[in-house]
C-alpha cells in the first residue's frame, strides 16, 4: 500500500471514532514498560495492508486496527510521501510521527528490480541522518512486506537539549545494503578439543581492530596470533575455523570471516552442554594478517583450567550474507508538527 493510500483512508476517518477511541483508552491503563517499538511495529501492518482493503468504500477495519492499536500516535502519523531511487532501489520516506524533541519515522526500501530485498535486509550501519541540531539516532527493520517485496525501517531521533525539533528539515542518507542473511547456531562436531595443540605456532598480526571480554585488555598487550595452516571447519559459507591451540594454559579458537567489507560476516564461538549450560570466552580478539583488511579473523579464548569437557561441546554462532547493494540515496524532509 502506497503512502497517498495510506493517507487517504486517515482523511476518512470520521471523528466519532476518533472520540470513542481517546473516551476508551481514559479508561483502560496500559502498563507502563509498553514500548514504543512495539507499537511501531504493529502500526506496521497498517502500511503493509493490501491496497484493496483501504480501497473498499467501508473503511471499518482501518478504524479498528488503528485506533485499536494506538489511537493517540495513529492520529498522530502523517504522511510524507518524499522519495528517491538508484541502482534499482526505491527509498520513500513514508510518514513521521513528531512531538516535541522527539520524531518517529518510517521510511520504505523496495525493489523495482529484482529480488534483492528481504526481511533479513539492513543498511550495513551505512546510513547517516543529517541534522542542524545535535542528536541521538537509530535505525532498523521492522516489516517486510512479502508480496510488495518492501522492507520498511523505524528511524528515532531525539534532540539532545530537548528542544523543540518541529519545523527543522533532516537528510536521511544510505550507502549500503545487506541482504539474504543466513545463520547458523548449531555445534561444530569436526573439532576435536582433545586434539589441539599445546604447543602451536603463533604470528603477529598486521592490524588488531579490537575485541571483547572480561581478560580483553591484559591479552591484547601482549597477543599473538595462532598461525593458520589448513581449514579446520567450515560450518558456513564465509566462515572458516582455521586454527585451534593453547597458549599461556588458555584454548584459543580461530575463526576466519570472509569478505567482512561486503558481507559483515560475523559471529562467537561457545561451550554447551546437554543441561543448556554456557561457557562463553574470557576474550576475542579481532584482527588481519595482511594490508587489505578484506579478510577479518577472530580469535576466541577460553579458560577451560576448571572444566570437565567430557560434558561440553563446541558451538558456533554465525551470520553471513551474500548480498552487497551500494547507491546513493538520500531524502531531505521537513519535521512538521502533529498538530498542523
Amino acid at each position: 500500500m502506497n503512502a497517498k493510500k495510506f493517507s487517504d483512508a486517515m482523511n476518512e476517518l470520521d471523528t466519532k471514532y476518533i472520540d470513542e477511541a481517546l473516551n476508551y483508552k481514559k479508561k483502560v491503563k496500559k502498563p507502563v514498560w509498553v514500548k514504543w517499538g512495539t507499537i511501531a511495529a504493529c502500526l506496521l501492518l497498517v502500511f503493509t495492508m493490501s491496497v484493496p482493503a483501504f480501497a473498499a468504500a467501508d473503511f471499518a477495519p482501518a478504524y479498528n486496527l488503528l485506533y485499536t492499536l494506538s489511537p493517540t500516535i495513529a492520529q498522530k502519523l502523517k504522511p510524507v510521501r518524499m522519495s528517491c531511487e538508484d541502482n534499482g532501489i526505491k527509498f520513500e520516506v513514508v510518514s513521521a510521527y513528531v512531538e516535541g524533541n522527539e520524531a518517529k519515522i518510517f521510511v520504505s526500501v523496495r525493489d523495482l528490480e529484482e529480488n534483492r530485498i528481504d526481511e533479513t535486509t539492513d543498511l550495513f550501519d551505512s546510513y547517516s541522518i543529517n541534522t542542524p541540531f545535535d542528536c541521538s539516532s537509530s535505525c532498523k527493520n521492522i516489516s517486510y512486506d512479502t508480496e510488495t517485496k518492501t522492507a520498511t525501517f523505524l528511524i528515532s531521533i531525539s534532540q539532545w537539549n530537548e528542544q523543540d525539533i518541529i519545523g527543522e528539515k533532516i537528510t536521511f542518507c544510505v550507502r549500503e545494503i545487506l541482504s539474504n542473511k543466513q545463520k547458523y547456531d548449531a555445534a561444530l562436531p569436526d573439532l576435536d578439543i582433545s586434539k589441539t595443540n599445546t604447543t602451536p605456532e603463533t604470528i603477529t598480526p598486521t592490524h588488531i581492530f579490537g575485541g571483547g571480554g572480561i581478560n580483553y585488555s591484559a591479552i591484547e598487550d601482549n597477543f599473538h596470533a595462532l598461525k593458520a595452516t589448513e581449514i579446520l571447519y567450515s560450518p558456513i559459507n564465509g566462515v572458516d575455523i582455521t586454527a585451534m591451540g593453547y597458549v599461556d594454559g588458555k584454548l584459543h579458537i580461530q575463526v576466519k570471516y570472509e569478505n567482512v567489507l561486503e558481507t559483515d560476516n560475523h559471529g562467537y564461538i561457545y561451550f554447551k552442554n546437554n543441561k543448556g549450560e554456557k561457557i562463553q570466552c574470557v576474550a576475542s580478539v579481532s584482527f588481519s594478517i595482511d594490508n587489505e583488511h578484506q579478510d577479518r579473523y577472530e580469535e576466541y579464548v577460553f579458560d577451560l583450567s576448571d572444566v570437565d569437557l567430557t560434558e561440553y561441546e563446541v558451538y558456533g554462532y554465525f551470520v553471513t550474507s551474500d548480498t552487497h547493494i551500494t547507491g546513493n540515496w538520500d531524502v531531505t524532509f521537513p519535521l512538521e508538527s502533529v498538530n498542523q
